[in-house]
């Protein structure tokens, strides 16, 4: 089981632009460190699964907030897709997800989705992602690992960077994740909190 924190955060036109030249090495930015030749483009499909009718019988149950199978593959070469199984148990703390994840190589989804099926869950909920992933370095943090995604989420254009394992404590993860926002000149108040279904079906914050 894996620790997670991240943050994310709506961009504009003009601040996902700045970014993307920024990680695929056309600009630098003081500060940060982007892994050389490290850019993946992934396209990622994400299929939820629950046995309630709402999230919030799902919650009062003390369902993990995510049963998901996801397919991925590097854009352009779908021949090499690749498909996981995950449970996530999600908490916020300061406004920062901090999540716990199982998640497992699966051969042949159809047959977890079946399953799934089978033992009364439904589909609820799609998410698809068009996604520029690299890690980083960061004077914020030294010797952390950043893994910055420049996403887009069904057509919603987002920075999401997590910090996976470690040896930091969380708070100085959580601080930390704070300034590395601000590098780009992103106002962190405007982090967003809510999962990606509430973000994609308009929920309130």
């Amino acid at each position: 089981m894996g620790r997670e924190i991240e943050i994310k955060i709506p961009l504009t036109d003009a601040e996902y632009d700045k970014i993307f030249k920024i990680i695929s090495g056309e600009h630098t930015l003081p500060g940060l460190e982007v892994e050389a030749d490290g850019l993946e483009h992934l396209l990622k499909s994400d299929t939820y699964f629950s046995r309630y009718a709402s999230r919030e019988e799902s919650k009062a149950a003390g369902e993990p907030q995510v049963i998901r199978i996801r397919s991925e593959s590097s854009a352009g070469d779908k021949t090499n897709e690749r498909s996981y199984f995950c449970i996530k148990r999600k908490t916020i703390e300061n406004g920062i997800e901090l999540n716990r994840e199982d998640e497992s190589f699966v051969e042949k989804p159809e047959v977890v989705r079946d399953l799934l099926l089978f033992s009364g869950y439904h589909q609820f909920f799609e998410k698809n992602k068009d996604a520029y992933g690299v890690h980083c370095r960061s004077i914020v943090l030294p010797g952390c690992d950043f893994h910055l995604e420049l996403e887009m989420v069904n057509g919603l254009k987002y920075i999401e960077v997590e910090v996976t394992d470690g040896t930091d404590s969380a708070d100085d993860v959580r601080v930390a994740l704070e300034k590395f926002m601000e590098l780009f000149g992103l106002d962190t108040s405007k982090r967003d909190k809510r999962s990606w279904m509430e973000i994609i079906n308009g929920s309130a914050r």
